[in-house]
């Protein structure tokens, strides 16, 4: 996978947290949330698809979990579910411009955490990688659109389940 060339197609289709000006690459930091989200986006019934482990280090992230912080950034909960994007995108706009390279939130799903990540802003302290990857058969996201936790069809999974933020 490209992580350059994701980030750089998502210019051309704007996403919660990112324009036509600067692209993203959308992550999740449960295998789970992953499969909502694009269950949520995309529907059921596309199949197969890969779940993407990845590592990632960055030095300037956003943590918008609390109500706290989206008031600090000018948002609300609903902003963060609402298929009207422009609160979001003026937020990321903002965020990118003080040097923010990753902005994670509550999952539109309810349930699980999202992030963005800027990979063309990733500076030489930061880093994005991906470190194993699994093809989802047609039976595995049959499954999994059923309601199957991901990590019970792939137990390996289960050893990539730990995500730490530090603000």
């Amino acid at each position: 996978m490209d992580l350059a060339e994701t980030a750089k197609a998502s210019r051309n289709e704007p996403g919660r947290f990112n324009t036509s000006r600067f692209g993203a690459v959308y992550l999740s930091l449960e295998p789970d949330t992953a499969i909502r989200e694009r269950q949520r986006n995309e529907g059921k019934g596309q199949h197969p698809c890969a779940l993407f482990v990845v590592s990632l280090s960055v030095e300037s992230v956003v943590d918008l979990s609390t109500d706290e912080r989206l008031e600090q950034w000018g948002l609300t909960r609903a902003d963060l579910t609402s298929d009207d994007l422009s609160c979001t995108q003026q937020m990321a706009e903002a965020a990118v411009a003080t040097g923010v390279q990753a902005i994670v939130w509550p999952s539109a799903t309810g349930q699980g955490s999202s992030l963005a990540v800027f990979y063309d802003r990733l500076t030489d302290g930061s880093d994005l990688d991906v470190i194993q990857s699994f093809e989802l058969s047609t039976t595995v996201m049959n499954a999994a659109d059923a309601g199957v936790p991901i990590a019970t069809i792939h137990p390996l999974l289960s050893t990539y389940t730990r995500a730490t933020i530090s603000p």
